[in-house]
């Protein structure tokens, strides 16, 4: 004979815990009106309370299990409810466990090839519901158990924690328990008790709530969690579906359905996802309008910041500047890759470089310091901005005719929708639409990190935030393709062009797996919302609570998922890199002894060295062993010998071709002091210099040799080094040494 246990292991329930269902009556019979406002408030509570103190009671009897009876006999004590009343609570409470039952398939098609084989198969359940209630609620599930015999602890005092309700079973089947296989999901109620007797236990692990659900916070909260939790019972218990389905769903689904809700009261009725990130959003969305037959069309746009910034440029020397100043500055480390960033040829580039900066040419590699010198010389080239207008000219045709072939503009009901950013991006898009468009522009947005003018433009934010490392919402929302870099005709219709090495890691690691579990959630809780009149509602608070957990106190399974997730290419070798990769402990040793986590990024390489960390106990233990080593007398001994070798060397480093010949260096802050040090070591090769600051009188009282300014006209330079480690400052000064007269080729950042 073969039994099954019933709840968590045939069958289980759309909220997250079974007191979930609790929540639920509590906000019909407020609904209803004709309860007491104490006892809707306070239903969740007061019923399980009830079923606790019936529990102690039935004990104190001499009983091993309660009824529902029992329980509401007991709940009665506490609040002034009538017969009537009674009995209509009951039966709201089973309508209510058969309307959120949901099946376990694979445990199911077990029984059921059971039974098709000829086997003698039995249920048997440890439940305060009674037997007629039980098989309502299977068979809303599966037919199949219409006639499957139902044994349940309530009809005969006896639980299978006890063991007294396989005794009980034994004797009405007459089976003999070394012919028995019990299937259930409870380790003490199911297991242990039956292999006690000798039947064989089969466990059939049951998908627990996880560390970071907290069910109990509001409907909104068991139900999601309940989605969740069902959609990992159905799928492969891995990290992948996990995230896709507890945390990456409950974050983008409010994001989707919010849009939605946004486009209707607004009379949209186009939505264009923009790649990369809309390629999942657009697919939640999809599933949503099916699910609600909204009259809403949607599409998805290849574009992105490469392919749509340049080509909208119109040679204004201010927007040059905006253009240009986005995260891939952060990547670029030779002339090859700055040429790259304005999508020129290294010798189209090199070109409009003035010849004293031959120095800057010949270097293989650069710095951030003059890589932003050589933008600011080539910004103020008029040559160079018309240059680059005219090199963009086939591009924004492209683009143009792209939009226009993808695009119905015929009327404004129609937006845009992106994840995060400033906006910028947005606004190049719109000064493309001009040429054949002249209304205005909507776009969605989860979150902007800035205010961005309208200027055409009309934006909505979902969620306002200043969360930390809100980006990390970029790698919840990655697509099967690589970056779209331009356009490109083929018989006449315009297509994308795309890097492909991005995609085909974010493919190999398990996008489509990742994408059908956040969909199973979306598709679930469509389901559960309609159900329980939540359509309209979207809980900020749960997205809060799991962007904070991914991104400042991730368990150590998801800091791995998200730490190895292909990001972004490398500008050296044009390989994809991960997010947060590994770190070893020569880096930690430099990072946390050394240096006293002076220069993480330097040493690093990446700016979420605690991601890293969290996501290795052995990285992380091994860096509070250098920092407790770095505290201690022999660890201050060592640093304070290597530190007396290290004295010569700087924190801030001038290229020593700088400093050849009359030079001025503008600021006398940390970064002057350094620039000044390596001036006066032997074969720096400066033959004069001018140090200034607009602080002089202050520098001056301290006894540094600081002049103001001003002198800078009576002086003469082959170069300005501006030393100042702010990039607003150093904007500021550039302007103000432009104002001045000086020409933009003697100025360096360095």
């Amino acid at each position: 004979m073969y039994s099954f246990d019933i709840f968590d292991t045939l069958i289980t329930r759309n909220t997250a815990i079974p007191r979930g269902i609790f929540m639920l009556m509590g906000k019909i019979m407020y609904e209803l009106d004709r309860y007491d406002s104490f006892l809707c408030t306070n239903f969740y509570e007061l019923r399980s309370g009830a079923e606790r103190l019936a529990r102690q009671y039935a004990r104190s009897a001499g009983r091993g299990e309660i009824t529902l009876d029992d329980i509401y006999k007991t709940l009665s004590l506490t609040t002034s409810l009538s017969e009537g009343q009674l009995e209509e609570l009951k039966k709201l409470e089973v309508d209510l466990e058969c309307d959120h039952a949901l099946g376990i398939q694979k445990n199911i098609s077990l029984l059921k090839k059971l039974i098709k084989e000829g086997e003698r198969v039995v249920l048997i359940s440890d439940m305060y519901l009674d037997e007629k209630s039980i098989r309502c609620i299977l068979c809303r599930v599966d037919a199949v158990f219409a006639d499957i015999p139902v044994y349940v602890s309530s009809a005969y005092g006896k639980t299978k924690g006890s063991g007294g309700l396989f005794f009980e079973v034994q004797k009405q089947e007459q089976a003999d328990f070394s012919n028995w296989v019990h299937y259930g999901d409870d380790e003490n109620a199911d297991i242990r008790p039956a292999r006690k007797l000798g039947i064989e236990a089969v466990h059939l692990i049951s998908e627990e709530v996880k560390e970071y659900e907290y069910p109990e916070k509001s409907i909104y909260h068991q139900l999601s969690i309940g989605c969740s939790r069902y959609v990992r019972i159905l799928r492969e218990r891995d990290c992948i579906n996990e995230v896709g389905s507890s945390l990456a769903g409950p974050i983008l689904y409010p994001y989707v359905r919010w849009i939605l809700r946004e486009s209707l009261k607004n009379g949209i009725n186009r939505l264009y996802f923009v790649a990369r990130d809309g390629w999942i959003l657009k697919q939640i969305a999809d599933k949503i309008i099916e699910k609600q037959n909204y009259q809403i069309n949607t599409a998805y746009i290849y574009g992105s910041r490469v392919a749509w910034r340049l080509p909208c440029y119109d040679g204004l020397n201010e927007e040059l500047d905006k253009i240009i100043n986005y995260p891939s500055m952060k990547e670029v480390f030779s002339m090859e890759d700055l040429a790259k960033m304005y999508q020129l040829t290294l010798k189209e580039f090199l070109s409009f470089l003035p010849e004293n900066t031959d120095i800057l040419k010949r270097k293989k590699q650069i710095s951030k310091g003059e890589a932003d010198t050589i933008c600011k010389r080539l910004q103020e080239k008029e040559e160079f901005r018309k240059y680059l207008v005219k090199s963009q000219a086939k591009n924004r045709e492209f683009v143009i005719r792209y939009l226009q072939q993808e695009l119905d503009v015929s009327d404004d009901r129609y937006a845009f929708v992106e994840l995060s950013g400033t906006g910028f991006t947005q606004q190049c898009l719109v000064k493309i639409l001009r040429d054949f468009y002249t209304g205005e522009v909507k776009t969605f947005f989860c979150s902007l990190s800035d205010i961005p003018e309208n200027d055409g433009c009309k934006f909505f934010q979902f969620y306002p935030n200043d969360l930390k490392r809100y980006f990390m919402l970029e790698l919840m929302c990655r697509a099967p393709h690589g970056q779209v870099t331009g356009y490109k005709e083929e018989k006449g219709i315009i297509l994308p062009v795309m890097e492909s090495e991005e995609g085909e890691g974010i493919k190999a690691y398990g996008i489509e797996t990742y994408r059908d579990a956040v969909l199973a959630y979306v598709e679930c809780m469509e389901n559960v919302c309609a159900q329980n009149g939540l359509a309209e509602t979207q809980r900020l608070d749960i997205v809060k609570e799991y962007l904070e957990l991914i991104t400042e106190h991730p368990p150590k399974r998801i800091a791995e998922y998200f730490c190895h997730m292909p990001f972004s290419g490398d500008s050296e070798n044009n390989t994809v890199a991960d997010f947060a990769p590994s770190v070893s402990k020569k880096q930690l040793r430099k990072m946390f002894f050394w240096n006293n986590g002076k220069s993480i990024v330097r040493d690093y390489q990446k700016n979420l060295i605690e991601y890293a960390l969290s996501a290795s106990n052995e990285a992380k233990e091994y860096k509070e062993k250098c920092e407790k080593y770095q505290k201690s007398r022999v660890g201050k001994w060592l640093i304070h010998f290597v530190n007396f070798f290290r004295s010569l060397e700087c924190d801030y480093y001038c290229p020593q071709e700088f400093l050849r010949g009359n030079i001025v260096i503008y600021g006398a802050g940390k970064v002057g002091q350094e620039f000044v040090k390596q001036v006066h070591q032997r074969h720096a090769g400066c033959t004069g210099m001018l140090w200034v600051d607009s602080n002089y009188i202050q520098f001056q009282a301290a006894g540094m040799d600081v002049k103001s300014p001003d002198e800078i006209k009576d002086c003469s330079f082959d170069r300005i080094i501006i030393a100042v480690h702010h990039a607003k400052a150093r904007q500021e000064i550039w302007d103000r040494l432009r104002n001045m007269g000086i020409e933009a080729e003697k100025i360096y950042y360095a």
